[in-house]
């Protein structure tokens, strides 16, 4: 097995925009991953994170709503990992509705997405109720973070778990000095995502697409100690670069 360390290597830590958010989940509370982490929402709320894990994750279908609260930030919900998405309640969702529940400038759709690794696990609080789906609370995250221009580096620190088995397809960017970034959150479908180099149109000269079956597990435990070079898609989606 491959073990890529950011900190503590084989301990159990952890999201998405849950990719990250994709899910960009940032924290700046210490201590060990394991303990619960105390963050407040948008609304005021002081929320309790746990370490949660979801086994068998590759290709799990999830959604994730942004509550836009202007200069308080915005709060990502997800329904990762408690159930996969409802596709039905998704489509018929009115986010004016949201918004107004929970008192909010604005809701947006992240998704539906589905995760890419074998194993994830991520920071999440006990469910909450949101138009009548349970959902996790993963974080309020500073007004301006979801900016990000497309194919620009960008330095998330985070607690997350991440395992792609070995044998089984990985998702990459490379960028012109060699590095190796790895999708965490798709939202191209599976069938399209082995020729999806065939359909960028801005990927920056130098830059290149390809998918890899890893010999090895590729693991990375990651802690808020250090950030990990990050880069977006045209399409959304959050590729994270795998250590050296």
């Amino acid at each position: 097995m491959k073990c890529f360390k950011i900190s503590n290597c084989g301990t159990n830590y952890s999201v998405s925009m849950l990719a990250v958010l994709a899910v960009v989940i940032v924290f700046t509370v210490p201590g060990h991953a394991a303990e619960p982490v105390k963050m407040k929402s948008g609304q005021g709320k002081e929320m309790t994170l746990t370490l949660q894990t979801l086994p068998n994750s590759r290709e799990y279908q999830y959604c994730e709503l942004v509550i836009q609260y202007g200069d308080i930030g915005s709060d990502i919900y997800s329904t990762s990992p408690l159930a996969p998405c409802d596709l039905d309640w998704w489509d018929n969702l009115d986010l004016d509705a949201v918004a107004k529940e929970l008192g909010a400038k604005a809701a947006i759709k992240n998704g539906p997405q589905w995760w890419s690794m074998d194993e994830v696990g991520v920071m999440a609080s006990e469910p909450v109720t949101i138009a009548g789906v349970n959902m996790i609370f993963g974080a309020n995250l500073p007004a301006g973070t979801m900016s990000t221009p497309k194919y620009k580096v960008f330095n998330p620190a985070k607690y997350q778990n991440l395992t792609w088995k070995a044998g089984k397809p990985t998702y990459q960017l490379v960028d012109p000095d060699g590095h190796v970034y790895i999708i965490q959150g798709h939202k191209i479908p599976l069938d399209r995502l082995a020729t999806l180099g065939d359909k960028f149109k801005q990927l920056p000269e130098g830059w290149k697409y390809q998918v890899v079956s890893p010999s090895e597990d590729i693991v990375m435990n990651l802690t808020p100690a250090q950030g990990i070079p990050s880069v977006q898609d045209e399409f959304d989606q959050i590729y994270i670069r795998i250590p050296e």
